[in-house]
This record gives structure tokens, sequence and C-alpha cells, in this order.
């Protein structure tokens, strides 16, 4: 049953108002009366009514700065004002006030009916719509990872203005940070004979995958997961730590390998220039990915490890090559071949994007960072730094560049 609040100082007005019509046959009940302005208030903090019958002039707190103060403890609830001829001059404030409707004393017992059943048809419709929003919003959580995709797949296409994303970011309930990164992960095909432990379903495969990398990332708070046509898997995720975020990519492609026997290759990137930048970001990775997957399966294998163990001082083409078994030179060929830059410039490129993320902690003096990343001489990893970078590490920190 809807509730009715009755707030009139005259006591013969609220008992002529109580008695006037059958209130149960119209579904309310009146649960209670006010005296004044300062009881009503309290009485509207305590049974929430939906209705609220009102004089204008009551003593300590008039009518009008109660409907004012309602607003802010109860917004939603209808008020009609029950006022004489005599107080007709506030009328308009009150309508400004944006009151439901109102009633002439004396009362009329028809007049009071057909305002009160507008009244209740009024909250029908609104406990109509507040139904209908609640179930829309249930059925856009029970969807909303199908949605996301559509969403995603779109943005990805080229199909969507800026403000198309931005709405739809805010109706997906997907947070974007002024920190965020995005994490590419794909499997290896040509890798499926030889080291699966099992053959899985592919729509189980990835979920396994997201469920795994979803787990590891939980302390930087996981936005959205994205799985494109071609199966790579988009993880958009808030970074809180440079260092160790850029870390996740190598501690992910192991224990997926661990927990499910399959080798997946991964690529990070941030976002440092906003929503704008997403897209070009998304398509970088994908590139990269698409570049380790199509290498053969030692090169790959050999990527994998420099990446694990970048930090190891005496790490070299031949310790590397005795690793997988082949000749060093035959192991230097495909490297140059397969992606286009020697063994060492490998190896550099990877300890200096290492760096590059140690140095985000003002706390990590060079020669740590240089330590941190494989270097023994502080002097060989600033001028490895200043080669593949084009300034110092010095001037990198001092925003230089």
């Amino acid at each position: 049953m809807y509730k009715l609040l009755i707030a009139d100082d005259e006591a013969r007005i609220r008992k002529g108002l109580r008695n006037s019509i059958n209130w149960t046959e119209l579904n309310i009940e009146i649960v209670g009366e006010a005296e004044d302005g300062e009881i009503a208030l309290k009485l509207v903090k305590e049974l929430k009514p939906h209705i609220i019958m009102l004089d204008i002039c009551m003593p300590f707190l008039n009518g009008l700065e109660l409907i004012k103060k309602l607003k802010n403890v109860n917004e939603k609830c209808i008020i009609i004002i029950v006022t004489g001829y005599d107080q007709f001059e506030y009328m308009h404030e009150a309508l400004k006030l944006k009151v439901f409707d109102y009633i002439l004393k004396p009362v009329n017992r028809e007049n009071l009916k057909d305002t009160i059943l507008k009244a209740v048809q009024e909250l029908s419709k609104i406990e109509r719509k507040r139904n209908y929003l609640n179930w829309t919003s249930r059925q856009v959580d029970e969807n909303l990872n199908s949605l996301r995709q559509v969403f995603f797949n779109n943005w990805f296409k080229d199909k969507l203005e800026y403000k198309d994303i931005i709405d739809e970011l805010k109706f997906l309930k997907i947070k974007f940070s002024d920190h965020i990164g995005m994490i590419s992960i794909k499997v290896v095909e040509k890798f499926k004979f030889e080291l699966y432990f099992k053959n899985w379903d592919r729509e189980l495969l990835n979920f396994a995958i997201i469920n795994i990398a979803c787990d590891l990332l939980e302390k930087f708070k996981p936005e959205a997961v994205f799985i494109d046509e071609n199966n790579n898997i988009i993880i958009f995720t808030n970074i809180c730590s440079g260092s160790r975020w850029y870390n996740l990519g190598i501690e992910l492609e192991e224990k997926v390998y661990s927990y499910l026997g399959y080798i997946v290759v991964t690529e990070q990137e941030k976002v440092l220039s906003g929503i704008n930048e997403v897209k070009d970001i998304y398509n970088k990775l994908v590139d990269k990915i698409n570049e380790k997957t199509q290498c053969k399966p030692v090169v790959l294998l050999t990527m994998k490890y420099i990446n694990k163990n970048y930090h190891v001082n005496d790490l070299n083409l031949q310790s590397v090559a005795d690793q997988f078994n082949v000749s060093s030179s035959y192991l230097s060929k495909l490297i140059k071949q397969e992606i286009g830059i020697s063994f060492s410039d490998y190896i550099t490129n990877i300890r200096i994007k290492k760096a590059i993320c140690f140095m985000e902690d003002p706390k990590m003096k060079i020669y740590e960072v240089a330590e941190s990343v494989g270097y023994s001489n502080q002097h060989y990893f600033c001028k490895a730094f200043k080669k593949v970078i084009g300034v110092s590490p010095t001037e990198y920190r001092g925003g230089s560049i």
C-alpha cells in the first residue's frame, strides 16, 4: 500500500481528511499526522511516505519552507497542498516548487478523491518505470560481457564517434582512469600438437586464460576484457606500479602454461593520451602479437627466455643457444631473419624498456636501475640507454624528452 502523511495545524481538518474517503479502497494507508512543519519533517524522515498532504500556513515551519526541505529528504514523494482561498497567493510559489496538485478548503470529498486517484496513478507510473529500469539494469548486467564485446568491436573498427564512445563506456560501467594499461594475450597455435596437455574448446580456453589473467591482475583492478575476431584477448587494467605491471606479461605466460599447458605470447602498453589513443594501441599490440606468433618456435622460445632473464648479467648468445640445444650461429641467423635485429640488440632493447619502467620510481638510483636490468657497469648502461633512446638516463628522468 502507498503511505500517506497529513500535515495541518487544525485538528478538525486532519480528522476531516482522514474520515472523508475510504483510503484502504484506494490502496493507501495513513501512516502519520503532524500539527506543524517541524513534526511533519521529522515524520517524513522516519516514515518515508509516498504522498504528503500539507497546509501552507503552519507554525514553526510553514508549508513552503517544508516543501523546500522535503526536496532534500524525499524528492520523489508526491506533495498535495491543502489551502484556503485567503492563502491562494502562496500557490504561485508552491507551483514553482513543483508540487503535484492543490485542494481548496473547505475540502470537497469528490475533489479530494479525484486528486488522490491522480496521485495513485502517478505513483503507479513511477513504480512501473522504476521496475522497467531495474529490469533493463538486470538485463545489462546479465549480458554485460556480450554488450562490451560488441562495443569494443565497433570502436576498434571505427564505427563510433567520440561522444558515442564516452556514452557507451558510461553505460557499460567501464571506468578508464588516467593510468590505464592494455595487455594483449594470444595462444601460439603452432605449439598445439607438441605442448598441449589436452584439447580445449576455444571459447572455454579463452575463458580459462582470462580467469588466470584477472586473478594475476587483481591488485591492478581490471576494468574490461575484449576478445576480437582473431582470438586476441585484450585486457584493460589500472596501473599503480609501472615496474610491477610490466613484469605481468612474463608471469602470465608462465601461469597459463603451468595451469593449462598452452604457450601464449603477451604484449603490454600504457595509455598515455586518453581515450583517443586506445584504438591505435590496440592495433599496435595486435601487430606485435602477430609478429611473435609467426616466429619459428625456437626464436619465440628464445624471446620468452630473454624476457624472463634479461636481468642476468652474463646472458649471452651461447648460453641461450645451449638452453635449446642449437648452435649459436644458427640461433643468431634465425633471430636476425625473424625479428630483424641481432641477438645483442634484442637483449639491449628489452633491458632498456625494463629500465624505463624501473626509472618511474624516483627513489631508484641510476646504478640500481642498471643492476636491475643486467648491467654491472653504470657507464656501459648509460651508453646503451643513450644509443636506444637518444638521451642519457639522467636527461630522460629529468623530463628533457
